[in-house]
C-alpha cells in the first residue's frame, strides 16, 4: 500500500511537467515529425550562454544580450519546409484552444503571418510563443521562450538593439 501510493505521488510530481511548454503541447499533435525539426536549448545551455555574455561584457550589445539570455529558461524552435500552411493553422489552433492561458502581445493584428502571443503570472512572462509563416519560402516558424521576462525583455527583445552588431 505504502509502496502504491509513493508511485502515485511520484508519478503526479512528473505528470505536470509532460507537455508543459507550447511546443510540446504542438509536437504531440503533429503527426508528420518528419517535416519538423524542433531544436532545444536547454536551462544549462542557458547558463552557459549567460556566463559567456558576462564574460566578454565589453560593449553595450552584450549587456543587452545579457540580460535577455538571464531572463530565459529555456528556448525551443520549431521550423518546417513542407506543409507550412497546415501546420501553421494548427499552431493558431492550439494557441485559440489555449486563450485563456495565452494572450496576443500588442493589439496589431494586420500581419496575420506573424503573430506573438504570451503566458503571464502576475506581472511575470513565463513563456512567449512566435508564430512565423512565410509561404512564398515555404517555411514555418515557432520560437518558444520560457522564463521569468518581463516588460523590459520584450522592450530589448523588439527594440533591434541586437541588430546593430
Amino acid at each position: 500500500m505504502i509502496r502504491a501510493l509513493c508511485l502515485l505521488v511520484i508519478t503526479s510530481l512528473f505528470l505536470p511537467m509532460k507537455g508543459q511548454d507550447f511546443v510540446s503541447k504542438f509536437m504531440e499533435q503533429c503527426s508528420d515529425k518528419d517535416s519538423i525539426q524542433c531544436q532545444t536549448i536547454s536551462p544549462k545551455m542557458m547558463e552557459k550562454l549567460v556566463e559567456v555574455q558576462l564574460q566578454q561584457k565589453e560593449e553595450n550589445n552584450d549587456e543587452v544580450s545579457g540580460y535577455l539570455l538571464s531572463k530565459l529558461k529555456s528556448a525551443r524552435i520549431i521550423t518546417a519546409n513542407r506543409h507550412c500552411e497546415k501546420l501553421f493553422h494548427k499552431a493558431s489552433q492550439l494557441i485559440e484552444k489555449n486563450k485563456n492561458r495565452f494572450v496576443p502581445l500588442g493589439n496589431d493584428s494586420t500581419d496575420k503571418k506573424n503573430q506573438i502571443f504570451i503566458r503571464k503570472h502576475d506581472d511575470i512572462i513565463r513563456e512567449l510563443v512566435m508564430l512565423s509563416l512565410a509561404p512564398e519560402n515555404h517555411i514555418f516558424t515557432i520560437i518558444n521562450f520560457t522564463g521569468e521576462m518581463d516588460d523590459e525583455f520584450i522592450e530589448s527583445l523588439s527594440s533591434g538593439k541586437l541588430k546593430e552588431n
